[in-house]
C-alpha cells in the first residue's frame, strides 16, 4: 500500500508540474506575440510619422528651382566681376607699360643704329617685329609703299629691318609712317607686343603689379634678359614680386649706358625716372 500510495502521490505532482509547465509556454508565446504586435504597431507608427513629416517639409519644387538659380546666378555674377577686374587691371597695366615704353615717342621716330639694327616708331621696333610691321603696311597699300621705300635695300624687307640704315633710308621710314593706315599697323603690333609682355611676365610667376611693369620694361629691353634675372632672384631668395629688387638686380646685369635708361628722367613723366613711375603706379 504504501508502495502503491507512493506512487500515486508521485505521478499527481509531475502531473502538475507538467501542467504548470505547459501554462508557462502558453503564457510565454502570448507575451511573445503581444510584444512582436506591440512593436509592429510602434515601428508602424514610426513610419507613419515619418512619412508624414516628409510629407509636411517637403521642400517646394518651384522655390527650390528659384533657389537653385539664384545660386547659379549668384556665382556667374561672381565670376563676371572678378573677370572684370583682371580684365581691367590687366588694361590699366597694358596701359600703363605702354605710356613707360612708348614715352611720347613718334611714329616716324627712327633709330638708325640699335645694337646693330635700325630700329624705328613707338616700341623702337627692329628685327621680327619690324619685318612684320612693314609687311603688313607693304599689303595693306603696295603701291604707296613702293613709292616711298624707293631705295633698293627695300626690295627686301627682311633685309632692310635686319641692318643699320643710312640717312637717306631713315628719312623713307619716317615718310612711310606719316601715312594714318601705317600707324594703324604699327599700333596693331605694339598692343600685340604689350599682351605678349602681359603674358611673358605672368609665365615668370610674377604677380606684383610694380613688379610687372619692371620686368615689362626689361622685356622691351630684352624679353630672355628678363627671364634670367627672375631666375637669378629666385636663385639667391630675393623677391622678384619686389620691384626695386628687380630693377637693382637688372641694372647691376647691364652696361652703364643702358642701366641710365632707367636712371634718366623724362620730361613727360614729369621730370621723374622709370623706377619713380613705377613705385607710383597702384592698381
Amino acid at each position: 500500500m504504501e508502495i502503491e500510495s507512493g506512487n500515486k502521490g508521485t505521478e499527481s505532482k509531475s502531473e502538475k508540474n507538467f501542467t504548470d509547465y505547459i501554462r508557462e509556454i502558453r503564457n510565454n508565446f502570448k507575451n511573445f506575440l503581444s510584444d512582436i504586435f506591440s512593436t509592429k504597431k510602434d515601428s508602424s507608427q514610426k513610419l507613419n510619422n515619418l512619412k508624414n513629416d516628409v510629407t509636411n517639409n517637403k521642400p517646394n519644387k518651384n522655390n527650390e528651382k528659384l533657389e537653385t538659380n539664384n545660386t547659379e546666378t549668384e556665382i556667374k555674377n561672381t565670376n563676371e566681376r572678378i573677370n572684370d577686374s583682371i580684365e581691367n587691371n590687366d588694361k590699366n597695366l597694358k596701359n600703363k607699360l605702354k605710356e613707360i615704353c612708348v614715352r611720347s615717342r613718334t611714329y616716324w621716330e627712327v633709330n638708325k643704329n640699335d645694337v646693330w639694327f635700325v630700329s624705328f616708331w613707338k616700341l623702337q621696333f627692329h628685327g621680327d617685329k619690324s619685318k612684320k610691321i612693314m609687311h603688313n603696311i607693304k599689303s595693306a597699300d603696295p603701291g604707296r609703299f613702293d613709292s616711298i621705300m624707293t631705295d633698293p635695300l627695300f626690295k627686301n624687307i627682311d633685309v632692310a629691318c635686319t641692318s643699320v640704315r643710312n640717312d637717306n633710308q631713315a628719312k623713307q621710314f619716317k615718310k612711310l609712317m606719316e601715312d594714318p593706315k601705317a600707324q594703324q599697323e604699327m599700333d596693331k603690333v605694339v598692343d600685340e607686343t604689350i599682351a605678349g609682355y602681359l603674358e611673358f611676365v605672368k609665365g615668370l610667376w610674377v604677380s606684383d603689379a610694380r613688379a610687372t611693369l619692371a620686368f615689362w620694361r626689361i622685356c622691351n629691353f630684352w624679353i630672355w634678359h628678363a627671364k634670367k634675372i627672375k631666375n637669378n632672384m629666385a636663385k639667391n631668395g630675393a623677391n622678384f614680386n619686389d620691384y626695386n629688387q628687380v630693377i637693382d638686380y637688372y641694372e647691376k646685369s647691364v652696361n652703364w649706358a643702358v642701366r641710365t635708361k632707367f636712371q634718366k628722367k623724362y620730361a613727360c613723366f614729369w621730370n621723374k625716372n622709370l623706377r619713380e613711375v613705377i613705385g607710383e603706379y597702384k592698381a
